[in-house]
């Protein structure tokens, strides 16, 4: 989503209001200072964090949160599907087997992630020629989004264990490498091992880096087919869907390694995603000193590891 570049003097006009709404000591005034940048941030951080776009967040209230004993942390306890054997044939005057019904949970707990706290003299506030929104977005809410995805990615290392490792859940490798590079055989062999599994579950979503689609983007007009391999040459690529998946891509090299894919199922079939607290800019004026920082409280849990993949092109 873009966003309009606002004019250095309507930014210096943007940070006087904002700067006259914290001079103000009217908790009614403050909320309205808060306001000002809160919406723009939620909005930026939904496009920019791969997390929330491979598991949209889940409003939730005090209402539907859980107790445990063991902890005084929000928590939210999620029944799984519960599984079944197959049906079978039987005789005439006969009653099929007893089963009892038991069903597994698993346990999300929310946290919170929150910035540096920020403070500046609000009389040098004064001198500023630029846009005091994207100061905070650029030094605050990417920091958080960063946080969010490196938390997520490790979760799904953890859970796929490592490359050529067998899972017990599903008795097949879902951390697979494939040698030959990316070409269109490589990339459709990658395809089939979350189908492998015994849940047949198809790709939903692929991660990958900046460096990584660029190779996707050498096909030719007859690998990629009719005249999408033309437009990527003139245009690059952009976000689309491309073999019948939606796929991301992320500069964050550092998660998604170079020549690395993941690939996710539809949500429903990975976990939960759950926000408690939306992203909150807490500004406060103290004197002369400004200070401000944001903070959320959520949290995820992936509750089935049928719903994802990794793939290494050696």
């Amino acid at each position: 989503m873009a966003t309009a570049t606002l004019s250095q003097e309507d930014s210096k006009l943007l940070n006087e209001v904002v700067f006259e709404k914290l001079s103000s000591r009217d908790p009614v005034m403050e909320k309205e200072a808060i306001d000002a940048v809160n919406d723009f941030t939620r909005l930026k951080m939904r496009e920019d964090g791969f997390y929330r776009r491979i598991m949209p967040p889940l409003p939730i209230t005090n209402d539907e949160l859980d107790r445990q004993v063991n902890t005084d942390k929000p928590v939210k306890v999620v029944d799984k599907e519960p599984d079944s054997p197959a049906a079978i044939s039987i005789p005439f005057a006969t009653l099929p087997m007893n089963l009892y019904i038991r069903g597994q949970r698993y346990l999300v707990m929310l946290d919170r992630i929150v910035t540096p706290r920020f403070t500046k003299d609000a009389d040098e506030l004064r001198t500023w020629i630029m846009d005091i929104r994207q100061v905070l977005s650029d030094n605050a809410i990417k920091d958080m989004l960063a946080e969010e995805d490196g938390k997520f990615i490790t979760a799904v290392d953890t859970a796929l264990v490592g490359a050529g490792v067998t899972l017990p859940t599903s008795n097949t490798v879902q951390y697979e490498q494939i040698a030959g590079g990316i070409t269109r055989d490589t990339l459709w062999d990658s395809f089939k091992t979350m189908p492998n599994t015994p849940f047949n579950l198809e790709v939903h979503t692929v991660l990958v880096n900046n460096i990584t689609i660029k190779e996707v983007a050498k096909f030719g007009r007859n690998e990629m087919g009719g005249d999408l391999s033309v437009d990527i040459m003139r245009n690059g690529w952009s976000e689309q869907e491309f073999m019948g998946v939606r796929w991301i891509v992320t500069i964050k090299k550092a998660l998604v390694g170079t020549n690395h894919m993941y690939h996710f199922s539809d949500p429903k079939f990975i976990g939960k995603h759950y926000q408690l607290e939306d992203t909150t800019m807490y500004i406060r004026r103290e004197a002369y000193m400004l200070e401000f920082f944001a903070y959320e409280t959520s949290g995820g849990t992936l509750g089935h590891t049928g719903g994802l993949a990794h793939i290494e092109f050696t």
